[in-house]
């Protein structure tokens, strides 16, 4: 009579090569973790500021993006918002279209050692927030109504480090 199942000697050699499987990939999976969401906030900031760029556009109004932004009593790392009144400043009542905390990227922040202290090769706007804006045409703005530019340096727990760049004809890049 034939039975049909796994010896107790096969179930532990296959716990056993499982075990060693996972002791290997976690050390690597840590260590990959940091620069993923390096990349990601990178690609994520890129895709806002192309969303500010569409939206100034859609809209034929000015689509600011201001860092260290307070909406609602929170602060947020930045937001992106129609600026109805081309001050670069959010006001209540504006149309927010998005709004950021980097606690969705455990391991970035701004690269404090670039951009003056702060990460952010930005002018500030008059609230004092490094903010840049796109008009309806796409070029983007500064505070002072000139063709802005500008760069967010960003840096992992690592020392990685990714830039993403926006250029005075409304070009942008991840460096």
């Amino acid at each position: 009579m034939k039975k049909d199942g796994f010896t107790l000697i096969e179930l532990l050699v296959t716990m056993v090569v499982l075990a060693i499987v996972t002791a290997i990939t976690i050390p690597v999976f840590a260590r990959w973790l940091p620069d993923y969401r390096l990349r990601a906030a990178a690609r994520d900031l890129y895709s806002n500021f192309q969303l500010a760029k569409m939206a100034a556009m859609r809209n034929n109004s000015n689509c600011a993006i201001a860092f260290s932004q307070a909406i609602g009593g929170t602060v947020y790392d930045y937001a992106v918002f129609v600026d109805s009144d081309n001050d670069m400043e959010y006001d209540a009542g504006e149309e927010v279209i998005t709004r950021v905390l980097w606690t969705d990227y455990k391991d970035v922040s701004f690269d404090t050692a670039q951009g003056g202290g702060d990460g952010l090769d930005f002018t500030n706007n008059d609230d004092g927030l490094p903010s840049i804006a796109f008009r309806s045409n796409g070029i983007p703005r500064d505070n002072s109504g000139a063709v802005g530019a500008g760069t967010a340096f960003l840096v992992n727990t690592k020392n990685m480090t990714r830039s993403v760049v926006i250029s005075p004809g409304g070009n942008i890049r991840i460096q």
